[in-house]
C-alpha cells in the first residue's frame, strides 16, 4: 500500500542529486528518493533532515512503496540517526553461490550438447547417403534424407548409451551401398538403412 509507512535502518553507500530530487542507495544497493521540495516552494521533511547527514552515515527512514509504471519506488518522508542496528550487506559471494548452476545442469547440458553433435554427425551422414543415391541417378527422397538421419542419430546414441566407446566420425565410412560401415569393429550393430 502507499500510504503504509515503513522504517528501515540503513547505511547510506552513495547519494545522488537528480535536480528536484535525492536519490540514495543503501548498503545492498536499494535506492530510495525524495523531493527537495514541497509543490508550494517549501523544503520537504526528507530534505530537511538530510542536511544532517553524508554518505557512509546509518540513519532511519521512514518511507513509503508507491507503484510507478509496473516498479515499485521508496519515497522517503524523513530521516533520523539509527536506533537499531542496520542490516549487514548482501555479500556478492553469498547472492553467486545461490545461483550458479548445479553439477545436474552441467551435465543435462553437456547431454544435449552431445546429443546436437550426434544430429548433425547423423544429418551429414544422411547427406552422404542422399548424394550417393543421386550420383548412382536416382532421384532425390528428402523423406528418406530425414529417416536416413534419425535412424542414424538413434542407433548412435544407442551404441553411446552402451558404454561402448568413443564414436567418432571418422570411425565410420560409406560404401557403394551406402551402409555404414565401422571401421574399427567398435560396434556390432549395424544401422539398416
Amino acid at each position: 500500500m502507499a500510504d503504509e509507512i515503513k522504517k528501515s535502518n540503513i547505511k547510506i553507500k552513495s547519494a545522488e542529486d537528480t535536480g528536484p530530487q535525492i536519490k540514495l542507495r543503501d548498503q545492498n544497493n536499494r535506492t530510495y528518493s525524495f523531493f527537495k521540495n514541497k509543490k508550494d516552494g517549501d523544503a520537504t521533511v526528507a530534505f530537511l533532515n538530510y542536511q544532517n547527514f553524508k554518505v557512509a552515515d546509518e540513519v532511519e527512514i521512514s518511507f513509503r512503496e508507491v507503484p510507478y509504471n509496473g516498479i515499485v519506488i521508496r519515497n522517503i518522508t524523513s530521516m533520523r540517526p539509527a536506533t537499531a542496528p542496520v542490516e549487514a550487506p548482501v555479500s556478492n559471494t553469498a547472492v553467486t553461490k545461490q545461483r550458479a548452476p548445479g553439477q545436474e545442469y552441467w551435465e543435462r547440458r553437456e547431454e544435449k550438447r552431445q546429443s546436437s553433435i550426434l544430429v548433425q554427425v547423423a544429418f551429414k551422414a544422411a547427406l552422404e547417403l542422399q548424394s550417393a543415391y543421386i550420383n548412382s541417378g536416382r532421384e532425390e527422397d528428402r523423406e528418406k534424407l530425414y529417416n536416413d538421419a534419425m535412424e542414424f542419430y538413434d542407433w548412435m546414441d544407442f551404441q553411446i548409451g552402451e558404454e561402448v566407446g568413443e564414436i567418432k566420425k571418422s570411425d565410420f565410412t560409406l560404401d557403394t551401398n551406402q551402409q555404414a560401415e565401422p571401421r574399427s569393429g567398435v560396434v556390432n550393430d549395424e544401422p539398416d538403412f
